[in-house]
Formats: structure tokens, C-alpha cells, sequence
């Protein structure tokens, strides 16, 4: 025998002897493992309760919508397992009505709210248990007000307190009541301390199953049942998240985009510009604003008047001791402006805009023509100016400037011919 040959047989005994020991040691068997609640049962844990009183004969309805409370049959059971720090005043309103008329109201406490409507409208406290979380769960015989006696398992729950003293039938459990049932008119109402006995994972244990039937039952026939598992009111911040989604994300966007610009970060701190000097034009332009603002036009204008005439007797010294009227004359020989203009600008009421633009124009070409003459050493006519004039066109234009002054100033013509 070949090594070849040799190392088969000793790998076909190998093998033969592993599948020896796994069947040995292993095989197929079939076993059920407990993987939770799926589908439906897994968000509704009242499913078994509804299909218990399906299966029952009862007519079971599951909306979260008491707005249609009115179309509720008055005979019917309501069980109200949602959380009644949502109820406002005017739906609790609407189903005790509801209750006066004839209805069933099986309401779960679970646990105290420093708001309840609800119970303060029936004059029922709810206290938290002392022994809740600590106590262990164990099964109780319960007595229903038929007599019938259920082992139910209702520990641990809150304590009830009935104020008004209104309950005709009620179970104590550790020193506290657990449950009890109090007439409100034709109606009644039934108060417990827990609907955990009707949940998926415990209705099918003990009598929990017969207790939910016998509360939900009119007189053992097939009622009308109602399950409340949470509330859908009319809250602006319920209508918000239904009916404005992208608002309030664009919303959120914004306020998440205004915190990021404001917030500090971190880094060294960029230093400060230096302030900026101002001209002296700017300054001058803010006061001419501020006086314009403040409607102080005839103030400006008087100091430019003022500062025209300084300049005035700087140039012509013999103009100090003249009246106005001499002065202005002056003034209209130096400069050649028109006397009539010259008048405006010196003694015009400068009120609105337009007037005070006018005067301003010309008093600063009369300051213009007054150092133009002190800089050439002669005097320049302002308007129509020509290189050279013939004698009898100086005379024409002698005569013509006369005519103007005497027409501005008849006064001084007259003292002119006074004196002579």
C-alpha cells in the first residue's frame, strides 16, 4: 500500500467518525420561542379587549375623535383609557351630558395629574400608592355589586378618594379603594384604578376577561362599546404638527440659521477700525442738514449775508460807513450782478427751499466776483463778458446799469438829487 492510498483511508475514517458523533449529538427538532407582539397587537394594547367583546357580540367601535360623541347611542359603554390631562373643560362637559342621558363611563385613572378635569367634575382624588413598584402583584377575590365573586390581579394602582361620598359600590385593596361605581343621573360611571387586567399580555389570566364583559355588558345583552385609547383634540399645537408641517420646519430652519449668525465664536478677536476724521465739509454739510431739518433757513442765510458784507469792506473799505442802499450800490458797481438781484440776496426773506437756493446762488457769485476783482486787480463783469468794448457801447452799458440801480433803489436817487 502506497502513502497515497494510505492517507485516503485514514481521511474516510475520519469523516465516517465526525458524522457519527454530530448525529449523535445533534438533531432537528422543532421548538417555540416567545418573540413579542407584532403587527396590530404591538400598538394597540387594547386589541384583545376588542376582539374579546367582538367575539361577545358587542358592537365595538375604536376612535379617538369625542366629537362624535353625539352619535354615540346613550345606552352604550364608553371605556376611557386615554390620558385625561388632555381633556378640556368643554369636552368633559359634553360627556357627563352624555352620561346623564343613560350612558356608561369606565374610566382608567393609572395615575394622578395635578390637572383633572374630569375627576374634580365627579368630586373623585387620585393619590399615588406608596407601595406601587414595591408591593408584589398578587390575585384578589372581588365582589361586583351582582354579587358575583372575580379573582383579578389589580395591584400595584393608585388610591381612589371619593369626596362627595356618591359611590354605591366600591373595592378597597390594601387600605385604599380600587375601584368603585357611583349613578350620575340615569347614567353611571365606574372608576379603576388600572385597565392592566384588560391589556394584551393579561386579559386571557385569571377572571379578567369576565370583569372586562361584565362592565362593559348592559344587563348581560351585547352592548354598544366604545374604546378611547388616546384623545385627538383640537390643540393649536396638535393643528400646528397636522396642518402646518412645512412651516414649522422652515421655521425651525430659520431659528437654527439666526442662532448660528449670532452665536460667538471662538478665535481671536478681529481689532476694531480706527473712527474716521471727518472733513470739514462734512461737518458744514451736516449742520446746513441739521438747520434744514429744524427749519432754520433765514438763520443761514444770515450769516452768509453777513460773511459777504465782511468781505465786502475787505475789498471796498469806503463801503463801511454807507447805508444800505449806497452799500448796495457799491456792491452792484464791483461785482457787476443786477441791483435787483443783489436786493433779493441781501434783504429777500429767505423762507422756503427754492427762495433760499436762489439767495445762496447769488451770494456766492458775489463772493466769486469779489475775489476774481481782488486777484486781477480790476473789475470783470459777470455776465457778457467781451474782450474789448468800444466807448459808446461802455456808455450803453453805463446808462443801462444806472437805470437798473435807480429802478431797485428810487431812495438813493432821490438823496442824490437832494444833494445836488
Amino acid at each position: 500500500m502506497n502513502r497515497g492510498t494510505l492517507n485516503l483511508a485514514i481521511l474516510g475514517l475520519a469523516l465516517c467518525l465526525g458524522a457519527y458523533l454530530f448525529t449523535q449529538n445533534y438533531a432537528f427538532v422543532k421548538e417555540r420561542v416567545w418573540v413579542g407582539m407584532s403587527g396590530e397587537a404591538k400598538v394597540n394594547w387594547l386589541l384583545a379587549a376588542r376582539m374579546l367583546l367582538t367575539r361577545m357580540g358587542a358592537r365595538v367601535r375604536e376612535s379617538s375623535d369625542l366629537q362624535l360623541l353625539d352619535k354615540f347611542p346613550a345606552r352604550g359603554t364608553i371605556f376611557l383609557a386615554a390620558e385625561r390631562a388632555e381633556l378640556d373643560p368643554p369636552t368633559v362637559t359634553r360627556l357627563l351630558k352624555w352620561v346623564r342621558h343613560g350612558g356608561h363611563l369606565v374610566i382608567a385613572v393609572e395615575r394622578s395629574y395635578g390637572h383633572d378635569p374630569l375627576l374634580d367634575m365627579l368630586r373623585i382624588s387620585v393619590q399615588q400608592d406608596d407601595l406601587r413598584g414595591t408591593a408584589a402583584a398578587k390575585a384578589e377575590d372581588i365582589e361586583l355589586p351582582d354579587g358575583t365573586l372575580l379573582r383579578v390581579e389589580l395591584m400595584p394602582s393608585p388610591r381612589l378618594y371619593d369626596e362627595a361620598h356618591a359611590a354605591t359600590w366600591a373595592y378597597e385593596s390594601h387600605g385604599a379603594i380600587r375601584m368603585l361605581q357611583m349613578p350620575y343621573e340615569r347614567g353611571l360611571v365606574t372608576v379603576v384604578s388600572t385597565f392592566r387586567p384588560f391589556g394584551n399580555y393579561a386579559i386571557g389570566r385569571l377572571d379578567h376577561a369576565e370583569l372586562l364583559w361584565r362592565l362593559g355588558a348592559a344587563n348581560g345583552q351585547p352592548p354598544e362599546v366604545w374604546l378611547v385609547r388616546h384623545l385627538d383634540l383640537q390643540s393649536l399645537p396638535r393643528w400646528l404638527r397636522r396642518n402646518a408641517m412645512p412651516a414649522l420646519v422652515a421655521l425651525a430652519a430659520f431659528l437654527i440659521l439666526a442662532l448660528w449668525r449670532v452665536m460667538p465664536r471662538f478665535g481671536p478677536l478681529q481689532p476694531n477700525a480706527a473712527p474716521e476724521r471727518r472733513s470739514l465739509i462734512e461737518h458744514l454739510s451736516a449742520m446746513g442738514r441739521f438747520y434744514s431739518l429744524q427749519r432754520q433757513l433765514p438763520t443761514l442765510v444770515q450769516i452768509i449775508r453777513q460773511d459777504s458784507l465782511e468781505l465786502l469792506g475787505a475789498r471796498a473799505p469806503e463801503t463801511r460807513g454807507q447805508d444800505g442802499a449806497a452799500r448796495l450800490k457799491t456792491a452792484a458797481r464791483l461785482t457787476g450782478l443786477r441791483p435787483r438781484e443783489l436786493l433779493q440776496a441781501f434783504t429777500g426773506a429767505a423762507v422756503t427751499p427754492h427762495d433760499f437756493t436762489l439767495t445762496v446762488r447769488v451770494l456766492a457769485a458775489f463772493r466769486r466776483q469779489l475775489a476774481r476783482a481782488n486777484k486781477a486787480g480790476d473789475i470783470r463783469r459777470a455776465r457778457f463778458r467781451r474782450p474789448s468794448l468800444t466807448p459808446s457801447t461802455e456808455r450803453r452799458r453805463d446808462h443801462r446799469m444806472r437805470a437798473e440801480f435807480d429802478k431797485a433803489f428810487p431812495e438813493a436817487r432821490a438823496e442824490d438829487k437832494e444833494h445836488a
